[in-house]
């Protein structure tokens, strides 16, 4: 097991020990919990499932890609959109659920309804298509960590969150083209996205634009009453999830939102273009 790893299992236990010696009861039901901080719904059609992401990545009371896995795998649908609202979380769980994502059969399309920072974004980028929703945003950012020790350590831990970082870029670099270099600089300075930024960059495809259907009923008829029956129970843990709020405070992040940063740089198709052609000369 990795020591960053290690040290923040070793945390948790220590808090769970503290919080038996008080009632016993509930660290037990806290040792046991489970985040529900994703969804997978199938739709009506058989041929298309849904998959929300809605919360931090990973969790704090063992939530892990494990169980998001285990989920995806069982879908059958050949096509499968992952929408996406959380502040991030577990580099690793993401890197799992990306390229768990990426080695399904179905089609997917990921979608920012709100936010993907962080860990979420690197999940984003799964995604066959990549939509922004109007006003979402996408935020990139270096490797974080936590550590206890002498310089030894710490010297120690940042070369680990280098080569971290080095990894995060090239797949930011496989979806929007350009250099691990060139990412590296926008991930150190903290770059967040709205929709046409994310787009600009290379990181997204388009903004969602909801289908138009021939059969869709005239707005201005009265809806029809339907049965209490056929109300779906589903939609409530579904609601439940959209509801949640995600603080942005005391993560490591340099700012709360795409509102206090500074604009990011778009990509610069030209250089691409110059250097493919040095290349071929």
């Amino acid at each position: 097991m990795n020591r960053h790893v290690r040290n923040l299992v070793d945390y948790k236990a220590r808090l769970f020990d503290r919080i038996g010696n008080i009632d016993p009861n509930m660290a037990a039901a806290l040792r046991g919990m489970r985040l529900e901080w994703f969804k997978v719904t199938n739709q009506a059609d058989e041929e298309s499932a849904e998959v929300f992401i809605y919360d931090e990545i990973g969790g704090s009371f063992g939530v892990d890609a494990n169980e998001f896995v285990q989920e995806l795998s069982a879908i059958t649908a050949p096509k499968i959109t992952v929408r996406i609202n959380s502040p991030g979380g577990s580099l690793f769980d993401s890197v799992a659920i990306h390229n768990a994502l990426v080695q399904h059969p179905a089609k997917i399309i990921t979608r920012v309804d709100a936010l993907a920072a962080s860990g979420a974004s690197i999940i984003a980028m799964a995604g066959d298509e990549v939509e922004m929703m109007n006003g979402a945003q996408l935020m990139i950012h270096d490797a974080l960590g936590h550590e206890l020790g002498n310089q030894a350590d710490f010297e120690a831990m940042a070369r680990f969150l280098g080569l971290q970082s080095d990894n995060i870029a090239d797949m930011y670099k496989a979806k929007g083209g350009g250099t691990r270099e060139e990412w590296r600089a926008k991930m150190l300075a903290e770059t967040w996205m709205f929709a046409d930024e994310a787009i600009a960059s290379g990181l997204a495809d388009r903004v969602y634009v909801k289908p138009k259907d021939a059969d869709e009923e005239d707005p201005d008829e009265p809806k029809k009453k339907t049965d209490e029956s056929e109300e779906d129970d589903e939609e409530i843990p579904v609601q439940v999830l959209m509801g949640r709020k995600h603080s942005l405070n005391n993560r490591g992040f340099k700012y709360s939102g795409r509102k206090a940063a500074p604009a990011p740089e778009a990509r610069n198709d030209w250089e691409e273009v110059r250097a493919l052609v040095a290349n071929w000369k």
